[in-house]
């Protein structure tokens, strides 16, 4: 039995690959060949994994993204959202959608009714030439995996290993892209200033550069120095 989704689940307006940075030099090389994966009928399956924050999210939607943008369906789904009715039927028939994405799915593990569809979905898209993507906090070694199904079927699976952004320039060269994508320009002296004042935490960053945005909506201005300060200051 199919189960159909009763809602569809929204993308974020930022997550794309353009806007993502990383300083893994094997992250680069492994995005590159998700990407070219998703250009192929290629059967290909990959596990993001990393801590909280490194950008697990925002890649698996960016695939999301791509492949709408070349007119082939996806489907993203994140497994630890409580709010959505998921059983391990929903992934019966997913097989049949150029790219499935499914994020934050480790609690899954250790539950044989998830790990059997797990299993089937990967098996079967491989058969189909179509896409796999999943994401979780543990390495696949970690996983405390009851069948045999599931402990086969990721035998065919590429786990990438995701740390976060630590160097400076690394992280306003990330701000800069997102800001771009918002449709406005972050100067350099903008972004050394919310880092000094802030952190090199991504997430906490983009929170403010969200709230930035606004800023610059209603108050008809350019993004400089003295505008995010007086902006932060009311905040």
């Amino acid at each position: 039995m199919f189960v159909q989704m009763p809602l569809k689940i929204g993308l974020r307006d930022d997550a794309c690959f353009q806007t993502f940075v990383t300083e893994q030099e094997s992250l680069a090389v492994a995005l590159n060949s998700l990407q070219a994966a998703l250009l192929k009928n290629s059967g290909n399956a990959f596990y993001l994994y990393g801590k909280g924050g490194v950008g697990k999210t925002h890649l698996l939607q960016a695939a999301c993204r791509f492949v709408t943008e070349k007119e082939k369906a996806s489907v993203y789904l994140p497994m630890s959202d409580v709010g959505l009715p998921l059983i391990p039927d929903v992934l019966h028939g997913l097989e049949q959608t150029p790219l499935v994405c499914l994020d934050d799915m480790n609690h899954l593990i250790g539950d044989a009714k998830w790990e059997i569809a797990l299993a089937n979905l990967i098996t079967k898209s491989s058969v189909q030439g179509h896409t796999i993507v999943l994401s979780g906090e543990k390495a696949i070694n970690d996983w405390d995996i009851r069948t045999q199904e599931l402990a086969k079927a990721l035998m065919n699976v590429l786990p990438i290993h995701m740390q976060g952004l630590e160097e400076k320039a690394e992280v306003i060269e990330a701000l800069k892209r997102h800001s771009t994508k918002m449709g406005f320009d972050l100067p350099s002296e903008v972004g050394n200033f919310l880092v000094k004042q802030f952190s090199t935490d991504l997430q906490e960053l983009l929170a403010v550069l969200k709230l930035l945005e606004q800023a610059t909506l209603v108050e008809k201005r350019r993004l400089t120095l003295p505008f995010v300060k007086q902006v932060l200051k009311q905040a």
